[in-house]
């Protein structure tokens, strides 16, 4: 993936702010009071995730394959919580770098014309791997870039490998273009787009160049299905209407506006599963319902065995050899399903904590659409990508994938800014 490649550039960004920082408190344009919480259990979780990888910790709370592999080397090994402390380590790495993306943009994007430059620049990408995509796909081309496709021939996924991993991210791009088309009109301007005021709001954008953003929404949303995945379909559909009833909820767009845009976007995304299903039988298949079924099983059978320590976070590979059956022929590197594979490898009360904190996250940004007269439509953004990632989420893994991981943390950060008015003083 292309925008893994740029991680490394985010921590140095994310250094080279903290010391410009330190010279120029004034930079700081997020106070503490407002995001510590988050902060704190977020670098929580980082901890604990840490302790299950070292080899310091209590022989009691080590994984028990540890004593067993001893045992049968003969020899005695510095065991550890995870089953694969490696894994472990470089997990923390990334989601220390997604956290970064994050802090940034939350800093960052607390100005407007900020905020709509980085979700301008989220929908163009997304235009430019929808297009790429379209290009091969209706090219006949059978490769990713210059590598040759291995899986997934017949169904669209742009420089991804999984269809569904595209899916998420054509979904968050859809949801940032029509932020930029929703962005910086007041209530009073667009309280219903289907009266005759707002209509001539909508008009007068689409003639000073946001027919661009209709454009890229074309784009993208036939790329989007002609990926085939259904539930990146329906996850991208549900992102959509959690935009317009967030808005709705600002009161700008209330009654017949709300009710025509969220019926438009659930028979589009019911005929649209239809289609993709009916595309994708008998090809492309990845993992059908009865695998999908034992994957949950086995990682309900690790959370049961270990339900408070889990068995080390990224080692679910680990857990699946630990725990497969004749049932599956061939090795599964994720379980399917984020929740089930976080709880598996965290433990319940780490899970919980970092599903609690990204509901917070998305809470703030909801009342950030309740509280602010104008820009609403950033922090509506945070609501629907938030409610994007985390249906998807119940069925694949499309939040592991970096690429999607950094454009989401991008986009909640800089909603989470943006649910605030930018002209509010910050005390420091």
């Amino acid at each position: 993936m292309v925008v893994e490649f740029a991680e490394p550039g985010h921590r140095h960004l994310l250094i080279g702010w903290a010391l410009a920082a330190l010279r120029d408190p004034g930079r700081v344009r997020s106070a503490w009071r407002h995001h510590w919480i988050a902060t704190c259990l977020f670098l929580l979780l980082m901890v604990w995730a840490g302790v299950q990888a070292v080899t310091w910790t209590p022989e009691a709370w080590h994984h028990p394959l540890w004593l067993e592999a001893g045992a049968a080397l003969g020899t005695g090994l510095h065991g550890a919580v995870s089953l694969e402390p490696a894994a472990g380590a470089e997990t923390v790495m990334r989601l220390l770098s997604y956290g970064g993306v994050f802090w940034l943009a939350l800093q960052y994007c607390r100005s407007a014309r900020r905020a709509r430059v980085l979700f301008q620049a989220i929908a163009f990408s997304g235009f430019i791997y929808a297009a790429y995509g379209l290009a091969v796909t209706l090219g006949g081309n059978e490769s990713i870039l210059w590598y040759e496709r291995w899986a997934y021939k017949h169904s669209l996924t742009s420089s991804f490998v999984n269809r569904n991993s595209f899916a998420t991210y054509a979904g968050l791009a859809l949801i940032a273009s029509f932020v930029i088309l929703f962005a910086g009109g007041r209530r009073e301007e667009a309280a219903n787009p289907f009266s005759r005021q707002g209509l001539m709001v909508m008009m007068d954008r689409f003639s000073h160049g946001g027919w661009v953003y209709g454009l890229i929404i074309a784009v993208t949303g036939a790329a989007l299905i002609l990926s085939h995945s259904r539930a990146g379909i329906a996850a991208a559909a549900l992102g959509l209407m959690a935009f317009f009833a967030a808005l709705a909820a600002g009161r700008r767009l209330v009654g017949k506006a709300l009710g025509v845009y969220s019926g438009i976007v659930a028979v589009a995304a019911v005929l649209l599963i239809l289609l993709a299903g009916q595309a994708a039988e008998g090809v492309d298949r990845s993992v059908a319902g009865e695998e999908r079924g034992v994957l949950f099983g086995y990682s309900v059978a690790a959370i049961e065995d270990y339900p408070l320590a889990g068995s080390g976070l990224g080692a679910w590979s680990e857990v699946f050899r630990l725990y497969r059956d004749e049932t599956l022929i061939r090795a599964y590197q994720r379980a399917h399903s984020s929740y089930l594979e976080w709880a598996s490898e965290m433990g319940l009360p780490a899970t919980i904590l970092m599903v609690g904190t990204l509901l917070g996250l998305g809470a703030i940004c909801f009342i950030g659409v309740r509280r602010r007269r104008n820009n609403q439509a950033y922090p509506a953004a945070g609501v629907a990508a938030g409610v994007l990632v985390a249906g998807h989420s119940v069925v694949d893994f499309s939040l592991q994938i970096p690429a999607v991981s950094v454009v989401f943390a991008a986009m909640l950060g800089a909603a989470c800014a943006q649910s605030r008015s930018s002209n509010e003083a910050e005390p420091y």
